[in-house]
């Protein structure tokens, strides 16, 4: 199919576009008296909502929001964000960056949407590159910025230290071979020294999700956790991730 073929996208690739982005959690230390059912993983925690639309003539934007405008609440009932679990008063919290990769060898332009904290650089696009599923994607870099301290001493009532907003757009146009595609893997690290002892460690996790859906390849880090029961698809088509 050329890259001008007039194709809208279908259902079946918004519904699997608009997704759930894992939360993941800090290491090595205790945790307070959260929910049993929230989910904690090594690295930036928080939820997020990745919304994809378009598909005429091979055109997309794919919407993701840390603090977006949606009822539906997140599957295991902890906030939209972008935050960490169990930072201790002596950490030093160095290098948060989310790479959003999208499949295919498309130049995608970013904007900042509504509410998108300053303290997220848009660093620039970089190479084609193989993921794990063997498939090739161009990633979009975004760094947290030496003017926003991550500061231990900021940890809310709710026991988690919150970073700034994060909602970009991304607006494309897929080549001829990925006209129905709108796969994207979620990459986010960040370097923790717990006890400030000088002993840091670089904290990261990604996962696979839109048209193609979640990418299990073995590693339990990127496969899809089970759906909470009693939840469902939310009106935007949005599905757990």
């Amino acid at each position: 199919m050329s890259e001008g073929t007039t194709k809208p996208v279908s259902r079946r690739t918004v519904a699997k576009g608009a997704a759930w982005a894992t939360p993941v959690i800090l290491g090595g230390t205790a945790a307070p008296a959260y929910a049993a059912s929230v989910r904690k993983d090594p690295g930036i925690n928080g939820w997020v909502l990745n919304s994809p639309s378009g598909g005429w003539n091979c055109r997309y934007s794919l919407d993701v929001d840390s603090d977006p405008n949606y009822s539906g609440g997140t599957p295991d009932g902890a906030p939209f964000g972008l935050y960490l679990y169990d930072v201790l008063p002596n950490a030093v919290i160095t290098d948060a960056r989310l790479v959003y990769w999208i499949i295919g060898n498309q130049n995608a332009s970013v904007s900042a949407g509504s509410g998108h904290s300053t303290c997220w650089n848009f660093a620039g696009r970089g190479p084609l590159a193989t993921k794990a599923d063997g498939l090739q994607y161009r990633p979009y870099t975004f760094n947290y910025n030496n003017n926003c301290p991550i500061d231990p001493g900021n940890v809310a009532t709710d026991g988690r230290l919150y970073l700034g907003n994060f909602h970009v757009e991304f607006s494309f146009t897929q080549p001829g071979n990925r006209c129905d595609d709108v796969t994207y893997w979620a990459q986010r690290s960040i370097t923790i020294d717990q006890y400030g002892d000088g002993n840091p460690e670089v904290l990261t996790f990604e996962r696979r999700n839109g048209t193609r859906g979640p990418y299990s390849g073995g590693n339990a880090r990127m496969a899809p956790p089970p759906q909470p029961e009693g939840a469902t698809e939310g009106a935007t088509g949005a599905h757990l991730a």
